[in-house]
């Protein structure tokens, strides 16, 4: 989320542009091959509506073509999504900056697949667990890793209200923005972790928390918004002789977030499904208005409004879009023909972010900041090598 102290580092032309992936998920098992709309060449995707696709043929020829950063067909692999997408990301934060990975997609699209893999398959673990692998293997590399301390936090969004993933008696909590801490949730609590080990546990604790459910297109749909949050802290020795004049404490966040998916209401749906679809569709059409704004922002209309206290997530992502945060976003399409105009729509919104621009800065501050940095950051050390 937000930022700590005043940034002081480079936001030029491209890097500050949000990265957007496209990947394409395998057809699933009830749909034929002839169903398939997605075509993939280099990083350009073309969904195409034929009268050859079965028992859609009242519908008129169409063919979309989109230009993304990169493209991922049904072939990819959790390994080379992760190193193509959230790795840079997980760099830039290791070198102070804010960084934001979001999935975004309909139900079923394979969202928390991408974000979270398959627990016990190594082959097929998500994004969240290979990015806490990539930090602690960079913490063993270091000089002096006894100097950095990781800390991890897990929430959802659920029907608008944010609720702690790892102490589940914390619900309705804020988010609130100060000089200090920048933007973040007021009560959310923060677990010191210190291996690969201990984050497996935390997230696996968390993901049994999550409200999930079933629905049309998804035996077990995510029916939550839900967020990891990363912070790495890493302090700097000062030259031999001066004093505390060269201390610094580096300080990066990374946010990985997995949307819950869009769906149609039926005639079918309703009580606490119902309630949860709206919440959904509504807190991700306050998102599509915020990226609208903000690509019209870019176009150079300084004056545009920026709807982000109209929903919870939107308020929650105000540094990842628009702010000093490195951001991918990651769009998950179906290439059922049965998905056709849910997929047109991801497409058309992942453009859009294509537009939005960042001005990412690193997380120095000034020297009254850096002390009390280095003064928390000690006190944190101190606390875990007593134990």
């Amino acid at each position: 989320m937000g930022g700590n102290g005043d940034g002081d580092g480079d936001g030029d032309g491209e890097s500050g542009a949000v990265t957007v992936i496209v990947r394409v998920r395998p057809l699933h098992l009830t749909n034929q091959a002839h169903d398939d709309v997605c075509r993939i060449s280099d990083n350009a995707l073309v969904l195409a509506w034929t009268h050859d696709i079965a028992n859609y043929a009242y519908l008129p020829p169409a063919s979309y073509t989109f230009q993304f950063d990169r493209c991922f067909g049904t072939d990819s692999s959790q390994a080379e999504v992760y190193k193509r997408t959230a790795q840079p990301a997980v760099n830039a934060m290791l070198e102070g900056f804010n960084a934001t990975v979001i999935a975004y997609g309909q139900t079923g699209a394979g969202k928390t697949f991408t974000m979270e893999g398959i627990p016990g398959d190594r082959e097929q673990r998500g994004i969240t667990p290979r990015a806490f692998e990539g930090i602690f293997e960079h913490i063993r590399t270091c000089a002096d890793p006894s100097k950095i301390v990781v800390r991890a936090s897990y929430l959802q969004i659920y029907n608008e209200s944010i609720s702690d993933l790892l102490r589940t008696d914390r619900t309705g909590l804020a988010v609130r923005e100060d000089r200090r801490r920048g933007l973040h949730v007021e009560g959310l609590s923060e677990w010191v972790v210190r291996s690969v080990a201990e984050v497996g546990r935390l997230l696996a604790r968390g993901q049994s928390a999550r409200a999930t459910g079933s629905t049309r297109l998804n035996e077990l749909s995510s029916r939550s918004h839900a967020v990891v949050l990363v912070v790495v802290e890493q302090a700097s020795v000062p030259p031999e002789g001066s004093g505390t004049a060269g201390r610094r404490v580096r300080v990066g966040k990374l946010n990985l977030v997995d949307l819950a998916g869009s769906e149609r209401l039926s005639g079918e749906s309703s009580g606490t499904r119902l309630q949860e679809s709206k919440k959904i569709n509504t807190s991700l059409s306050a998102l599509g208005n915020v990226v609208a704004a903000l690509s019209e922002r870019a176009t150079g209309r300084s004056r545009v409004h920026i709807p982000y206290r109209d929903s919870k997530l939107t308020r929650l992502l105000e540094d990842s879009l628009g702010g000093k945060c490195k951001t991918t976003m990651i769009a998950l399409v179906s290439p059922a023909a049965s998905a056709f105009s849910e997929s047109l729509s991801t497409l058309k919104f992942a453009t859009r972010a294509k537009t939005v621009r960042n001005s990412p800065t690193v997380n120095v501050g000034d020297a009254v900041t850096q002390d009390a940095l280095h003064r928390s950051l000690e006190a944190q050390l101190a606390a875990l090598h007593a134990e």
